[in-house]
Protein backbone atom coordinates (compact mmCIF):
# COMPACT_ATOMS: atom_id res chain seq x y z
CA UNK A 1 0.00 0.00 0.00
CA UNK A 2 1.36 3.86 -0.64
CA UNK A 3 0.37 6.81 1.47
CA UNK A 4 -1.97 9.24 0.12
CA UNK A 5 0.56 12.16 0.08
CA UNK A 6 2.77 9.43 -2.11
CA UNK A 7 0.05 8.83 -4.55
CA UNK A 8 -0.70 12.52 -5.13
CA UNK A 9 2.62 13.30 -5.64
CA UNK A 10 2.66 10.53 -9.04
CA UNK A 11 1.70 12.11 -11.94
CA UNK A 12 -1.70 12.01 -13.27
CA UNK A 13 -2.43 9.93 -16.51
CA UNK A 14 -5.73 9.79 -18.47
CA UNK A 15 -6.33 7.09 -21.12
CA UNK A 16 -7.78 7.50 -24.45
CA UNK A 17 -10.48 5.03 -25.56
CA UNK A 18 -9.08 2.09 -26.88
CA UNK A 19 -10.11 -1.81 -27.04
CA UNK A 20 -6.42 -2.85 -26.73
CA UNK A 21 -5.61 -4.75 -23.74
CA UNK A 22 -2.50 -2.41 -22.45
CA UNK A 23 -5.29 -0.07 -21.15
CA UNK A 24 -6.87 -2.90 -18.46
CA UNK A 25 -3.29 -4.06 -17.40
CA UNK A 26 -1.86 -0.27 -16.40
CA UNK A 27 -5.26 0.36 -14.77
CA UNK A 28 -4.94 -2.88 -12.95
CA UNK A 29 -1.69 -2.69 -12.26
CA UNK A 30 -1.12 0.96 -11.44
CA UNK A 31 -3.99 0.59 -7.99
CA UNK A 32 -1.21 -1.95 -6.61
CA UNK A 33 2.12 -0.38 -7.39
CA UNK A 34 3.49 3.15 -6.84
CA UNK A 35 4.60 5.58 -10.02
CA UNK A 36 1.14 7.10 -11.69
CA UNK A 37 -2.33 7.60 -11.09
CA UNK A 38 -4.70 6.80 -13.94
CA UNK A 39 -7.57 9.09 -12.95
CA UNK A 40 -9.99 8.27 -16.15
CA UNK A 41 -10.43 7.95 -19.61
CA UNK A 42 -11.17 10.52 -22.46
CA UNK A 43 -13.99 9.70 -24.91
CA UNK A 44 -13.58 12.61 -27.49
CA UNK A 45 -11.35 15.48 -28.23
CA UNK A 46 -13.61 17.92 -26.50
CA UNK A 47 -12.90 15.36 -22.80
CA UNK A 48 -8.75 15.63 -23.48
CA UNK A 49 -8.61 19.18 -23.05
CA UNK A 50 -11.19 19.53 -20.65
CA UNK A 51 -10.45 16.98 -17.58
CA UNK A 52 -7.30 17.64 -16.01
CA UNK A 53 -4.31 15.10 -15.75
CA UNK A 54 -0.75 15.74 -16.75
CA UNK A 55 0.19 12.75 -19.05
CA UNK A 56 -2.42 11.95 -21.99
CA UNK A 57 -1.95 7.85 -23.22
CA UNK A 58 -3.55 7.23 -26.59
CA UNK A 59 -3.53 4.58 -29.33
CA UNK A 60 -2.64 5.31 -32.71
CA UNK A 61 -5.28 4.26 -34.06
CA UNK A 62 -7.84 5.99 -31.64
CA UNK A 63 -10.61 7.80 -34.08
CA UNK A 64 -10.14 11.58 -32.90
CA UNK A 65 -6.00 11.55 -32.30
CA UNK A 66 -5.39 14.48 -34.61
CA UNK A 67 -2.07 16.59 -34.60
CA UNK A 68 -4.05 19.48 -33.93
CA UNK A 69 -5.68 17.63 -30.39
CA UNK A 70 -1.54 17.18 -29.59
CA UNK A 71 -1.22 20.93 -30.03
CA UNK A 72 -4.05 21.58 -28.09
CA UNK A 73 -3.40 18.86 -25.08
CA UNK A 74 0.29 20.16 -25.42
CA UNK A 75 -0.36 23.83 -25.35
CA UNK A 76 -1.62 23.10 -21.76
CA UNK A 77 1.44 22.09 -20.69
CA UNK A 78 0.94 18.60 -20.60
CA UNK A 79 2.22 15.26 -21.92
CA UNK A 80 1.42 13.19 -24.96
CA UNK A 81 2.31 9.56 -25.26
CA UNK A 82 1.33 7.69 -28.02
CA UNK A 83 1.13 4.09 -28.18
CA UNK A 84 1.02 1.75 -31.18
CA UNK A 85 1.63 -1.99 -31.94
CA UNK A 86 4.83 -3.35 -33.42
CA UNK A 87 3.57 -6.42 -34.96
CA UNK A 88 2.02 -3.95 -37.30
CA UNK A 89 5.34 -2.63 -38.53
CA UNK A 90 6.40 0.93 -37.74
CA UNK A 91 3.60 2.72 -39.58
CA UNK A 92 1.63 3.64 -36.02
CA UNK A 93 4.89 4.56 -34.71
CA UNK A 94 5.69 7.28 -37.22
CA UNK A 95 2.35 8.07 -37.25
CA UNK A 96 2.62 9.33 -33.95
CA UNK A 97 5.82 10.65 -34.05
CA UNK A 98 4.94 12.56 -37.46
CA UNK A 99 1.84 13.75 -35.38
CA UNK A 100 4.36 15.33 -32.53
CA UNK A 101 3.56 13.01 -29.74
CA UNK A 102 6.22 13.56 -26.96
CA UNK A 103 7.05 10.02 -26.67
CA UNK A 104 5.62 6.42 -28.02
CA UNK A 105 5.87 3.50 -26.24
CA UNK A 106 4.53 -0.26 -28.17
CA UNK A 107 1.17 -1.76 -26.80
CA UNK A 108 3.05 -5.07 -26.38
CA UNK A 109 5.18 -3.28 -23.23
CA UNK A 110 4.54 -4.56 -19.70
CA UNK A 111 2.57 -2.54 -17.39
CA UNK A 112 5.96 -1.63 -15.79
CA UNK A 113 7.47 -0.65 -19.00
CA UNK A 114 4.49 2.22 -19.24
CA UNK A 115 5.08 3.53 -15.88
CA UNK A 116 8.80 4.22 -16.50
CA UNK A 117 8.14 5.86 -19.92
CA UNK A 118 5.69 7.69 -18.33
CA UNK A 119 7.74 8.56 -15.25
CA UNK A 120 11.05 9.51 -17.55
CA UNK A 121 9.07 11.71 -19.90
CA UNK A 122 6.94 14.03 -16.50
CA UNK A 123 10.48 14.01 -14.61
CA UNK A 124 11.99 15.71 -17.51
CA UNK A 125 9.40 18.01 -17.93
CA UNK A 126 9.47 18.72 -14.12
CA UNK A 127 12.65 20.73 -14.92
CA UNK A 128 10.22 23.82 -15.32
CA UNK A 129 9.35 25.15 -11.90
CA UNK A 130 6.02 26.59 -13.33
CA UNK A 131 4.95 23.54 -14.65
CA UNK A 132 5.34 21.70 -11.53
CA UNK A 133 3.08 24.32 -9.45
CA UNK A 134 0.58 24.15 -11.89
CA UNK A 135 0.23 20.75 -12.08
CA UNK A 136 0.27 19.97 -8.45
CA UNK A 137 -3.34 19.13 -6.61
CA UNK A 138 -5.19 18.85 -10.35
CA UNK A 139 -7.75 15.79 -10.93
CA UNK A 140 -10.85 15.25 -12.75
CA UNK A 141 -12.63 15.93 -9.53
CA UNK A 142 -12.10 19.91 -9.37
CA UNK A 143 -15.50 21.18 -10.50
CA UNK A 144 -13.75 24.75 -10.07
CA UNK A 145 -10.61 24.50 -12.47
CA UNK A 146 -11.20 26.16 -15.85
CA UNK A 147 -9.65 24.80 -19.38
CA UNK A 148 -6.42 26.77 -20.25
CA UNK A 149 -6.80 28.46 -23.37
CA UNK A 150 -6.04 26.75 -26.41
CA UNK A 151 -5.98 29.70 -29.19
CA UNK A 152 -5.38 33.15 -28.69
CA UNK A 153 -8.29 34.19 -31.39
CA UNK A 154 -7.86 35.81 -34.69
CA UNK A 155 -5.68 39.00 -35.53
CA UNK A 156 -7.58 42.36 -35.11
CA UNK A 157 -11.16 41.47 -33.29
CA UNK A 158 -12.46 38.38 -31.04
CA UNK A 159 -13.78 35.66 -33.07
CA UNK A 160 -17.91 35.76 -33.61
CA UNK A 161 -19.32 32.38 -34.61
CA UNK A 162 -22.30 33.05 -36.77
CA UNK A 163 -24.61 29.72 -37.23
CA UNK A 164 -27.26 30.11 -39.82
CA UNK A 165 -29.94 27.53 -40.53
CA UNK A 166 -33.62 27.44 -41.56
CA UNK A 167 -35.78 26.85 -44.70
CA UNK A 168 -37.28 29.41 -47.40
CA UNK A 169 -33.36 30.98 -48.46
CA UNK A 170 -30.89 30.05 -45.97
CA UNK A 171 -28.26 29.26 -48.46
CA UNK A 172 -29.12 33.00 -49.55
CA UNK A 173 -28.83 34.88 -46.15
CA UNK A 174 -25.85 32.89 -45.27
CA UNK A 175 -23.86 34.04 -48.45
CA UNK A 176 -25.53 37.56 -48.06
CA UNK A 177 -24.10 37.76 -44.19
CA UNK A 178 -20.59 36.47 -45.25
CA UNK A 179 -20.72 39.01 -48.34
CA UNK A 180 -21.73 41.82 -45.90
CA UNK A 181 -19.06 41.06 -43.88
CA UNK A 182 -16.40 41.39 -46.66
CA UNK A 183 -18.15 44.65 -47.55
CA UNK A 184 -17.34 45.66 -44.33
CA UNK A 185 -13.47 44.43 -44.55
CA UNK A 186 -14.10 41.89 -41.35
CA UNK A 187 -11.96 38.60 -42.27
CA UNK A 188 -14.73 36.28 -42.60
CA UNK A 189 -15.08 32.40 -43.56
CA UNK A 190 -18.10 30.65 -45.06
CA UNK A 191 -18.43 26.89 -44.03
CA UNK A 192 -21.15 24.46 -45.44
CA UNK A 193 -21.55 22.28 -42.43
CA UNK A 194 -25.32 21.77 -43.38
CA UNK A 195 -25.35 17.42 -43.61
CA UNK A 196 -28.59 16.95 -44.76
CA UNK A 197 -28.40 19.26 -47.82
CA UNK A 198 -24.98 21.25 -48.40
CA UNK A 199 -25.51 23.57 -51.33
CA UNK A 200 -22.92 26.79 -50.82
CA UNK A 201 -20.65 24.97 -52.91
CA UNK A 202 -23.18 25.01 -55.98
CA UNK A 203 -24.43 28.34 -55.06
CA UNK A 204 -21.34 30.11 -55.01
CA UNK A 205 -19.94 28.16 -58.13
CA UNK A 206 -17.02 26.80 -56.94
CA UNK A 207 -15.48 23.12 -57.37
CA UNK A 208 -16.70 20.32 -54.48
CA UNK A 209 -13.13 19.67 -53.98
CA UNK A 210 -11.68 20.70 -51.31
CA UNK A 211 -14.12 20.89 -48.96
CA UNK A 212 -15.18 19.94 -45.27
CA UNK A 213 -13.63 16.66 -45.09
CA UNK A 214 -10.34 17.47 -47.14
CA UNK A 215 -10.06 19.99 -44.11
CA UNK A 216 -10.87 17.33 -41.76
CA UNK A 217 -8.24 15.32 -42.87
CA UNK A 218 -5.52 17.96 -43.10
CA UNK A 219 -6.32 19.15 -39.59
CA UNK A 220 -6.31 15.59 -38.49
CA UNK A 221 -2.97 14.76 -40.68
CA UNK A 222 -0.97 17.98 -40.41
CA UNK A 223 -2.45 20.34 -38.48
CA UNK A 224 -3.02 23.34 -41.42
CA UNK A 225 -6.43 23.49 -43.34
CA UNK A 226 -4.95 26.52 -45.72
CA UNK A 227 -4.75 24.38 -48.72
CA UNK A 228 -8.58 23.23 -48.63
CA UNK A 229 -9.95 26.98 -47.83
CA UNK A 230 -11.16 28.80 -51.16
CA UNK A 231 -11.11 32.31 -51.43
CA UNK A 232 -14.09 33.88 -53.01
CA UNK A 233 -13.54 36.92 -55.57
CA UNK A 234 -15.98 39.02 -53.40
CA UNK A 235 -13.28 38.38 -50.14
CA UNK A 236 -14.49 36.03 -47.61
CA UNK A 237 -13.35 32.40 -47.78
CA UNK A 238 -15.39 29.49 -48.57
CA UNK A 239 -15.19 25.79 -47.12
CA UNK A 240 -17.72 23.74 -49.00
CA UNK A 241 -19.93 21.44 -47.82
CA UNK A 242 -19.74 17.31 -48.04
CA UNK A 243 -19.75 16.47 -51.86
CA UNK A 244 -22.95 14.09 -51.04
CA UNK A 245 -25.02 13.96 -47.65
CA UNK A 246 -24.35 10.15 -47.61
CA UNK A 247 -20.75 11.07 -46.11
CA UNK A 248 -22.20 12.53 -43.18
CA UNK A 249 -20.36 9.82 -41.07
CA UNK A 250 -17.55 11.19 -41.80
CA UNK A 251 -17.89 14.92 -40.79
CA UNK A 252 -18.12 14.20 -36.83
CA UNK A 253 -19.41 17.06 -34.06
CA UNK A 254 -16.02 16.85 -32.88
CA UNK A 255 -14.18 17.01 -36.28
CA UNK A 256 -16.48 19.57 -37.09
CA UNK A 257 -15.58 21.73 -34.13
CA UNK A 258 -11.67 21.09 -34.42
CA UNK A 259 -12.31 22.46 -37.87
CA UNK A 260 -14.32 26.01 -36.31
CA UNK A 261 -11.95 26.26 -34.12
CA UNK A 262 -9.01 26.43 -36.55
CA UNK A 263 -10.45 28.92 -38.56
CA UNK A 264 -11.32 30.85 -35.58
CA UNK A 265 -7.51 31.54 -35.19
CA UNK A 266 -7.40 33.37 -38.53
CA UNK A 267 -10.91 34.95 -38.84
CA UNK A 268 -12.83 37.06 -36.50
CA UNK A 269 -16.18 35.83 -38.23
CA UNK A 270 -16.82 32.06 -38.89
CA UNK A 271 -20.28 31.93 -40.96
CA UNK A 272 -21.47 28.12 -40.16
CA UNK A 273 -24.34 26.72 -42.21
CA UNK A 274 -26.45 23.79 -40.48
CA UNK A 275 -28.68 21.63 -41.00
CA UNK A 276 -32.30 22.90 -39.30
CA UNK A 277 -32.71 19.54 -37.94
CA UNK A 278 -31.91 19.72 -33.97
CA UNK A 279 -33.77 16.08 -32.27
CA UNK A 280 -31.96 14.39 -30.37
CA UNK A 281 -31.57 10.52 -31.95
CA UNK A 282 -29.62 9.07 -28.94
CA UNK A 283 -32.51 6.93 -27.79
CA UNK A 284 -32.34 5.29 -30.95
CA UNK A 285 -28.81 4.06 -31.18
CA UNK A 286 -26.66 3.74 -33.66
CA UNK A 287 -27.75 6.45 -35.43
CA UNK A 288 -27.69 9.11 -32.89
CA UNK A 289 -25.06 11.03 -34.26
CA UNK A 290 -27.10 11.94 -37.49
CA UNK A 291 -28.13 15.57 -36.28
CA UNK A 292 -24.87 15.45 -33.77
CA UNK A 293 -23.40 18.53 -35.90
CA UNK A 294 -26.49 20.69 -35.94
CA UNK A 295 -26.83 20.51 -32.66
CA UNK A 296 -23.11 20.94 -31.80
CA UNK A 297 -22.78 24.25 -33.14
CA UNK A 298 -26.11 25.87 -32.00
CA UNK A 299 -25.01 24.82 -28.19
CA UNK A 300 -21.30 26.71 -29.35
CA UNK A 301 -22.66 29.61 -31.34
CA UNK A 302 -22.17 33.18 -30.14
CA UNK A 303 -25.40 34.82 -32.59
CA UNK A 304 -27.67 32.30 -34.09
CA UNK A 305 -29.69 33.20 -37.66
CA UNK A 306 -32.95 31.21 -38.11
CA UNK A 307 -33.98 31.65 -41.45
CA UNK A 308 -38.24 31.56 -42.66
CA UNK A 309 -40.80 32.70 -44.72
CA UNK A 310 -43.61 34.91 -43.26
CA UNK A 311 -46.23 32.68 -44.05
CA UNK A 312 -48.52 30.98 -41.12
CA UNK A 313 -46.45 27.52 -41.52
CA UNK A 314 -43.10 29.44 -42.13
CA UNK A 315 -43.42 31.40 -38.54
CA UNK A 316 -44.45 27.91 -37.08
CA UNK A 317 -41.57 26.13 -38.31
CA UNK A 318 -39.15 29.16 -36.83
CA UNK A 319 -40.74 29.17 -33.56
CA UNK A 320 -40.50 25.54 -33.73
CA UNK A 321 -36.67 25.51 -34.14
CA UNK A 322 -36.31 28.55 -31.30
CA UNK A 323 -38.05 26.11 -28.77
CA UNK A 324 -35.42 23.19 -29.82
CA UNK A 325 -32.66 25.81 -30.25
CA UNK A 326 -33.42 27.11 -26.75
CA UNK A 327 -32.80 24.12 -25.19
CA UNK A 328 -29.49 23.96 -26.15
CA UNK A 329 -28.03 27.50 -26.50
CA UNK A 330 -28.89 30.97 -24.52
CA UNK A 331 -27.36 32.52 -27.55
CA UNK A 332 -28.93 35.60 -29.02
CA UNK A 333 -31.24 34.54 -31.97
CA UNK A 334 -31.74 36.73 -34.84
CA UNK A 335 -34.65 36.20 -37.14
CA UNK A 336 -34.54 36.74 -40.81
CA UNK A 337 -38.28 36.09 -42.78
CA UNK A 338 -37.28 35.79 -46.67
CA UNK A 339 -39.29 36.53 -49.25
CA UNK A 340 -41.96 39.16 -47.06
CA UNK A 341 -43.86 40.59 -48.75
CA UNK A 342 -44.48 45.11 -48.64
CA UNK A 343 -47.24 44.96 -46.27
CA UNK A 344 -46.52 46.74 -43.17
CA UNK A 345 -49.16 45.42 -41.21
CA UNK A 346 -48.46 41.73 -41.39
CA UNK A 347 -44.95 42.47 -40.66
CA UNK A 348 -46.26 43.79 -37.38
CA UNK A 349 -48.28 40.94 -36.98
CA UNK A 350 -45.41 38.28 -37.42
CA UNK A 351 -42.98 40.08 -35.32
CA UNK A 352 -45.54 40.57 -32.74
CA UNK A 353 -46.43 36.61 -33.13
CA UNK A 354 -42.28 35.84 -32.50
CA UNK A 355 -41.77 37.96 -29.67
CA UNK A 356 -45.03 36.91 -27.82
CA UNK A 357 -43.67 33.65 -28.04
CA UNK A 358 -39.87 33.55 -27.61
CA UNK A 359 -37.68 36.78 -27.37
CA UNK A 360 -35.37 37.07 -30.06
CA UNK A 361 -32.26 39.62 -30.37
CA UNK A 362 -34.18 41.02 -33.53
CA UNK A 363 -36.40 40.79 -36.62
CA UNK A 364 -36.02 41.62 -40.41
CA UNK A 365 -37.98 41.28 -43.27
CA UNK A 366 -36.12 40.51 -46.38
CA UNK A 367 -37.89 41.58 -49.42
CA UNK A 368 -38.30 39.23 -52.32
CA UNK A 369 -35.66 40.35 -55.17
CA UNK A 370 -35.66 38.75 -58.73
CA UNK A 371 -31.97 40.21 -58.65
CA UNK A 372 -31.12 37.51 -56.11
CA UNK A 373 -32.90 34.18 -57.70
CA UNK A 374 -30.75 35.49 -61.16
CA UNK A 375 -27.33 35.73 -59.44
CA UNK A 376 -28.28 32.15 -58.15
CA UNK A 377 -29.07 30.93 -61.39
CA UNK A 378 -25.92 32.55 -62.24
CA UNK A 379 -23.11 31.57 -59.08
CA UNK A 380 -23.05 35.04 -58.44
CA UNK A 381 -23.74 37.57 -55.51
CA UNK A 382 -26.63 39.57 -55.96
CA UNK A 383 -25.78 43.28 -56.31
CA UNK A 384 -26.35 46.05 -53.45
CA UNK A 385 -30.16 46.03 -53.26
CA UNK A 386 -33.43 45.77 -51.40
CA UNK A 387 -31.97 41.85 -50.42
CA UNK A 388 -28.36 43.18 -49.04
CA UNK A 389 -29.89 46.03 -47.27
CA UNK A 390 -32.27 44.23 -45.07
CA UNK A 391 -29.23 41.97 -44.13
CA UNK A 392 -27.45 44.48 -42.85
CA UNK A 393 -28.72 45.12 -39.41
CA UNK A 394 -28.43 41.54 -38.58
CA UNK A 395 -24.56 41.71 -39.62
CA UNK A 396 -24.25 44.97 -37.44
CA UNK A 397 -25.49 42.89 -34.53
CA UNK A 398 -23.53 39.54 -35.14
CA UNK A 399 -19.95 41.01 -36.42
CA UNK A 400 -17.09 40.22 -34.72
CA UNK A 401 -16.07 43.26 -32.23
CA UNK A 402 -13.37 45.68 -33.36
CA UNK A 403 -12.49 43.31 -35.89
CA UNK A 404 -10.49 44.87 -38.83
CA UNK A 405 -9.38 43.91 -42.50
CA UNK A 406 -5.28 43.13 -42.13
CA UNK A 407 -3.65 45.39 -44.40
CA UNK A 408 -0.67 43.58 -46.36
Amino acid sequence: MTSRSARQSEPAVAVGSSQRTWVAELMSYAQDHAGVRVVGTVLSATEAVQHSYEVLLIDDTTSYLTKRLIDRVQSMRRIVIGVYESTRGDVGRQKLLDLGADGVIDAEASPKEFMARIRYLTEQRLVDRDFAEMVVGESFDDPDREASPVATGPVGGLRSLIVVSGVGGVTEVTVGIAAELSRRRQPAVLVDLDTMEPAIAQRLDVPLSPNVLTAIESLRNVGKIERAVVTHDAGFSVVPGLPSPREWEACSPDDSADLAGALGETYANVVIRTSRHLEDLSPFGARSGRFGVSRRFVAEADHLVIVGDPSPTGVTGVLAWIGDARALSSAPIHVVLNHAGKSLYQQGEVREEIRRTFRSASVVFAPDDHRVRKAAWQGELPPVGKFTRALEPVVSRVAAVGAFAVES
